[in-house]
């Protein structure tokens, strides 16, 4: 009767270390499938434009971090719709232009490509004299990042 125990105790311990493992490789997986991007890795200082245009719509949609909302507009130019992302929600910027359909911008940013969407990550947005900067134009750090972690390779 001593090894019933001794057998309960090491299918316990096997059924505990089985399951915790797979429970992690659960956790990063559904991360993984989440599909965010960190946009900041996508800005290509080779690639960095200026673009003009009329402002069709403003929204949010979640940030690659997951933890905040990321503001985006759709700029209608002379070559078509461009969707151009802007900077999380909770980043106040020293110039925080109020940007309203209708409203005539000159964005300088970084061209990328995403699914379906000819698309800009912006870096400096500009109504007539004022000027928003959300990134560094040469290398495309934030300017909400802190420190060296800011997610560019």
């Amino acid at each position: 009767m001593k090894t019933f125990p001794k057998l309960m105790l090491l299918f316990g311990l096997t059924f505990l270390l089985l399951t915790s493992s797979s429970w992690a490789q659960g956790r990063t997986a559904s991360r993984a499938d989440r599909g965010r991007i960190h946009y900041s890795t996508l800005y290509k200082p080779e690639t960095v434009e200026k673009i003009r245009g009329e402002v069709v719509s403003l929204g949010k949609t979640i940030s690659g971090n997951g933890r905040d909302m990321c503001e985006y507009l759709t700029l209608k130019t002379s070559k078509g719709n461009v969707w151009v992302i802007l900077k999380p929600q909770s980043y106040k910027p020293a110039v925080n232009l109020n940007i309203k359909p209708s409203d005539q911008l000159e964005i300088t940013g970084s061209r990328i490509m995403l699914p379906g969407k000819t698309s800009l990550i912006a870096a400096k947005v500009q109504i007539g004299n004022d000027i928003m900067l959300l990134r560094d134009v040469k290398t495309g750090r934030p300017a909400w990042a802190v420190g060296d972690d800011w997610h560019v390779r």
